[in-house]
């Protein structure tokens, strides 16, 4: 007899950190969930403690740019900045620095694609889109994520405000129900790096 095949769940959060972050990540240590969280340098600089609670909780953390621009529309040398900058932020507080880049806004092209490799960084999207950022009902981001799920999950959500899409609760309402659907189902919760190990190559923006 066959058996199935694993079947991952990469849970990531943009725009951050913020406060809804603590209420995140006490749901993520209730369920001992890891996630990436791919942060703000503007607003690392606001929230140090909780840079360092996603580190010593061994969460991931990945590099969202300094200021959340479009980055398509950046020389080189600002994308640089943007970079560089939040990584130094970074690196302040936990040590280290991060090696995961997320472009807002979903936008990239081939130029700012290999300028983000010349910098050393990786490039990660989504299968997956929540769309916390515009729904309104914690019911509704859960039936969007539900409805989508394939056997490899890289699915975004966002504990950021800053950014034009308000406040997070929803996104903290819905999560618990999202994580005991999962949990149920048999998925295998991992970080972007593992999921690049096991599943990788399937992410796509959408």
């Amino acid at each position: 007899m066959d058996r199935a095949l694993p079947k991952y769940v990469a849970l990531t959060f943009d725009d951050g950190p913020s406060a809804y972050t603590a209420y995140i990540l006490d749901i993520l240590k209730r369920y001992n969930i890891p996630a990436t969280f791919f942060v703000v340098g503007s607003e690392v600089k606001k929230f140090l403690n909780l840079i360092r609670r996603i580190d010593t909780e061994k969460h991931v953390i990945g590099n969202h740019t300094w200021n959340h621009p479009d980055i398509t529309t950046l020389s080189q040398n600002e994308l640089w900045e943007e970079i560089n900058s939040t990584n130094i932020q970074i690196r302040k507080i936990i040590v280290h620095s991060p090696n995961l880049f997320r472009p807002p806004y979903s936008s990239i092209n081939d130029k700012t694609a290999a300028d983000i490799g010349k910098f050393g960084m990786t490039s990660v999207l989504w299968n997956i889109d929540s769309q916390d950022w515009h729904e309104k009902s914690p019911f509704a981001i859960h039936q969007h994520i539900i409805k989508n799920l394939k056997n490899n999950n890289l699915i975004i959500m966002h504990d950021g405000d800053q950014y034009g899409s308000g406040p997070r609760d929803q996104t903290v309402t819905s999560l618990i129900k999202i994580i005991k659907y999962l949990i149920k189902n048999n998925y295998c919760f991992i970080t972007v790096p593992e999921f690049h190990q096991l599943a990788y190559k399937i992410e796509k923006c959408s």
